[in-house]
């Protein structure tokens, strides 16, 4: 029963990350753009609301990162590193489908001007070509991340760390392509600042922060 009881709170954790994270993105997506705003511009605003959502579920999924490994983790019993795990890779795997689905709408919207080579080459694109550049520059070093986290344990052991730490790199050139590609970067500036401002605390705090002693965590 125990077992029982702890593996629902586990379960459901991911599925309640993803559903605010949805929720979050649509509800900028619509203050961006408006009701009155779509009609022939439709795939282009699915692709950038796309985008955003991608965004935020990066934001998220880098900071979970960075807490993870943050000395002051060790004081917080709940929620559990097992629980923690298992959000950081539906984070993940939500960032890339969202991801997925931005290049797709925009790809076969005729009005971005991005096109399948914009979107794969860097600086390939008509519309902004360096913004977009960063943002195709992101999306592999991101699958490079990715696919060396999941093979740790198996293939390539540790090795798999120094390449993780691309992570923030990866972050780096998806807040700049979003705020140099977007046109709506004004209106969405405030979500732009407090993002990154919570990730560079996090890093900054992990970086500096003093490892708690094994008896203070005992204590606890």
């Amino acid at each position: 029963m125990t077992s029982a009881r702890t593996s629902r709170p586990a379960a459901a954790a991911p599925a309640v990350v993803a559903a605010l994270v949805m929720l979050v993105a649509g509800y900028a997506t619509t203050l961006a753009f408006g009701p009155l705003r779509v009609g022939r511009m439709l795939p282009w605003v699915l692709g950038r609301g796309l985008g955003i959502a991608a965004y935020l579920a990066l934001v998220g999924l880098t900071a979970l990162g960075l807490w993870l490994r943050h000395p002051w983790r060790v004081r917080w019993r709940h929620p559990t590193p097992q629980v923690q795990l298992r959000v950081h890779a539906t984070l993940a795997g939500l960032t890339m489908a969202l991801l997925a689905g931005h290049i797709v709408a925009l790809v076969l919207d005729s009005y971005a001007g991005v096109g399948w080579y914009g979107a794969l080459v860097p600086s390939g694109s008509h519309f902004r070509p360096f913004a977009v550049g960063l943002g195709t520059v992101s999306l592999y070093v991101g699958l490079l991340v990715g696919i060396t986290a999941a093979s740790a344990g198996r293939l390539l052991r540790r090795a798999w760390l120094p390449v993780h730490r691309l992570a923030s790199v990866v972050f780096a050139l998806a807040w700049l392509h979003g705020v140099l590609a977007g046109s709506d970067t004004p209106r969405l500036m405030l979500m732009y600042v407090g993002t990154v401002g919570l990730v560079v605390v996090l890093a900054a705090s992990r970086r500096f922060a003093a490892v708690p002693a094994p008896e203070a965590v005992g204590a606890r």
